[in-house]
């Protein structure tokens, strides 16, 4: 069955499907800075939303820090649920019980700190409070999109997908 299916010659019309469809995919890409394509992106936004409140207490981060409760002077004071929601978060995704998963998600040591770099920008954006994270974000935002014109460097490519996924996860 397979063998005279694979000598088959694509017709005209096929090929001009195959074309438009490819266009459609790379205008898609384009116009998504490649999130779209990226299913390790788009993993470490589903896993950032789902662990980005792990253990926590119910307290906002500047009233830990004005308790100076034990875990708010690990994290510097700075995005303390977040921060520990993370620490938590990886240390349970790097137990040997999900050593499949991972291997699935981050088959190499560079995907997986790829995956871990996305994680923690993700939900380090979460953290909505903090006026200094805050202004970062809308920095990175005017860098990425309102200097007055198109980039098209992978830099410039690469900024705009990480501050698009960090106001898509807020």
């Amino acid at each position: 069955m397979t063998t005279p299916a694979s000598t088959a010659k694509p017709t005209l019309r096929q090929t001009a499907e195959t074309a438009k469809h490819r266009d459609v995919a790379a205008t898609l890409h384009d116009h998504t800075y490649g999130i779209t394509s990226d299913p390790l992106t788009q993993l470490a936004c589903a896993f950032s939303a789902l662990i980005h409140d792990v253990d926590h207490s119910g307290v906002p981060n500047a009233q830990l820090v004005n308790e100076d409760a034990r875990i708010a002077n690990i994290y510097g004071g700075r995005s303390v649920a977040e921060q520990n929601s993370v620490a938590l978060a990886w240390q349970l995704f790097m137990f040997d019980s999900f050593r499949d998963l991972r291997n699935a998600i981050c088959p190499t040591d560079k995907e997986l700190r790829r995956f871990r770099q996305l994680v923690v920008n993700g939900v380090m954006a979460t953290d909505i409070v903090d006026r200094d994270l805050k202004n970062l974000r809308n920095q990175r935002w005017d860098k990425a999109f309102n200097n007055g014109q198109e980039e098209r460097t992978r830099d410039a490519v690469n900024r705009k997908a990480t501050i698009v996924i960090e106001h898509l996860i807020q």
